[in-house]
């Protein structure tokens, strides 16, 4: 047994995309939304379902990325289930993010 998995992120990662053989994952149920504090600053996050290389994982989408995938799916998130998402991997003042965008 392999034990890397039991050590990987419920998260969608860099890491995570730059190990992915195909960089693509499917929305696979119901996205939420969640209030999170990072440094003292609180904000809302959307927390999408994915399966990526048969792995269910969370994706975390930036706002560059949920503008790709509203500018196809619209911005009402239940239309962006079962959709295609490929993952790209950029790099923002040194920190290296997930971009996603669908695939039509």
């Amino acid at each position: 047994m392999d034990a890397r998995i039991f050590s990987e992120s419920d998260y969608v990662s860099p890491e995570l995309v730059k190990l992915s053989p195909s960089k693509k994952g499917v929305v696979i149920g119901e996205i939420t939304s969640e209030e999170v504090d990072f440094k003292g600053k609180k904000s809302m996050k959307l927390n999408i379902p994915i399966e990526i290389d048969g792995r269910r994982k969370t994706y975390r989408p930036n706002k560059d990325s949920i503008k790709n995938i509203a500018q196809i799916c619209g911005f009402e998130t239940k239309g962006w289930l079962g959709k295609t998402l490929a993952f790209n991997i950029i790099t923002v003042l040194g920190k290296e993010c997930v971009l996603a965008a669908v695939v039509k």
